[in-house]
């Protein structure tokens, strides 16, 4: 089964052309901050929920292919969901591809599994990307911020630069240990960022931008968040 994504690549100089990216992998990872400290305080935001501490860290998981969505509204079965802003890199036709997007987890599935409650929501990401070889050389200076609204309320969530994470240098070879070589088809979310509060919200709205301030630019994508209404048990 493939899942397929029409997305807009934006060059540096401005142009931009349509490319169809074919989806087979999906790889998320986890508890990637470059500062330990940082580390321990979103173990800590998670543990609040009663998420259970990783045994190691980072953490990678894969997740079904067709996981994977550019929607602007996303429906979950329960209402302690929440998205986190993440990097996220594309491989297709020998070319790597850079832009934003949401790590959108199940909160109360992910107190029994974290695999399963990442699986349970979709992967959002923006509809147009950056070509990774163009932000490369400045990649620490990126920007991501997400806003969320809840309640009618709109606050800033999440801001943090690139170098808050770690990057695909420092991924490569953990891949390359678990057998992962050939990354065609492939999607990697890297992993998010603290949240402004120390504190999960389980909003409504999720607005996410990648700001690149040395070539003047950014990438946006926003999504609301359906409840499902209770089925019959």
């Amino acid at each position: 089964m493939k899942n397929l994504l029409e997305l807009t690549v934006v060059y540096k100089n401005g142009g931009c052309d349509k490319v169809g990216m074919v989806v087979e992998n999906i790889y998320n990872g986890g508890y990637a901050g470059r500062n330990q400290e940082h580390v321990r305080e979103h173990i800590e935001e998670l543990a609040k929920v009663g998420v259970p501490a990783p045994t190691t860290t980072p953490t990678l998981y894969p997740l079904a292919n067709y996981n994977l969505t550019t929607a602007d509204r996303i429906q979950v079965q329960n209402s302690e969901t929440s998205g986190e802003i993440e990097y996220v890199l594309l491989w297709q036709a020998g070319r790597a591809y850079v832009t934003v997007g949401s790590d959108h987890t199940d909160r109360e599935l992910e107190n029994f599994s974290v695999a399963k409650s990442k699986q349970a929501c979709p992967n959002i990401i923006a509809k147009e990307v950056w070509l990774y070889e163009d932000v490369k050389d400045h990649w620490d200076q990126i920007q991501l911020k997400c806003w969320v609204t809840k309640d009618g309320q709109r606050v800033l969530y999440q801001d943090a630069t690139l170098a808050a994470l770690m990057r695909w240098e420092e991924w490569e070879p953990i891949f390359t240990k678990l057998g992962i070589t050939k990354l065609n088809n492939s999607v990697f979310f890297s992993g998010t960022i603290n949240t402004v509060g120390k504190a999960l919200i389980f909003a409504d709205k999720y607005e996410l931008e990648m700001i690149d301030p040395v070539l003047g630019r950014s990438l946006r994508h926003e999504y609301t968040v359906q409840v499902l209404p209770d089925g019959i048990k």
